[in-house]
């Protein structure tokens, strides 16, 4: 992370506007924007007032302090990690809807003694798809809280449109993977594959709007 970058995460972890920040070291608006977009950068004595003003001091401004790396990391690996298994076990699932409709197709009328066989192997991927599909739920709902607990005690770690691109590739992740098979099986509609993914994008726009709302509540305690 350049300077510039940590510079507008600090001050946005600390609920402040670039106008209340520039007026506190007396500089413009302007300025501190330059400084904030990596287009100047600040003297020595300007990061020692910003570090002051930041909670920090010119070594936790500079290259970020243990804590917030630490924070950091736990936070991307945590996010890396919920987009492979909800990918994952979206990717299992479609699989197993399908060769469940391809290889095993229901038949009309009496089932002969081979259909029996056939019929029971249905079941059992029925079975495993229902499954995986539970597993998928679940793990989501425990991912995004864990993600929303560590967003809420490292506040300012990762920017908003950080969240909103991670949140946008997880969603289109979800919504791709299973379009081969549904667009290719000879039973059920599209819009069975796409039923648990949707209600996974759901939780995820819950989980975004209930961090957004966090983060407003915890600058709002910084500046009061």
């Amino acid at each position: 992370m350049t300077i510039h970058e940590r510079l507008r995460q600090l001050r946005q972890a600390s609920g402040l506007t670039q106008e209340q920040v520039a007026g506190q070291i007396g500089l413009t608006r302007q300025a501190l924007s330059s400084y904030e977009s990596g287009r100047t950068r600040p003297d020595i004595e300007t990061l020692m007032k910003l570090a002051e003003i930041y909670g920090t001091d010119l070594e936790g401004l500079l290259w970020g302090s243990e804590k917030q790396q630490n924070a950091l990391r736990r936070i991307k690996v945590t996010a890396g990690i919920t987009f492979g298994l909800l990918s994952l076990l979206t990717l299992a699932s479609s699989v197993l809807l399908w060769c469940k409709n391809r290889f095993f197709p229901l038949s009309e009328g009496q089932v002969s003694p081979e259909e029996m066989t056939l019929l029971e192997a249905r079941i059992k991927l029925d079975q495993a798809w229902t499954t995986t599909d539970g597993i998928l739920l679940t793990v989501s709902a425990l991912a995004f809280l864990l993600l929303l607990l560590l967003l809420v005690t490292s506040p300012g770690t990762i920017s908003r449109k950080q969240k909103l691109l991670y949140s946008g590739a997880l969603a289109l992740a979800l919504l791709v993977l299973p379009l081969p098979f549904a667009l290719t099986d000879p039973v059920f509609p599209p819009v069975n594959y796409l039923i648990t993914p949707i209600l996974v994008i759901g939780r995820l726009a819950v989980f975004l709007v209930l961090d957004l709302v966090m983060e407003a509540l915890i600058r709002k305690k910084k500046r009061n």
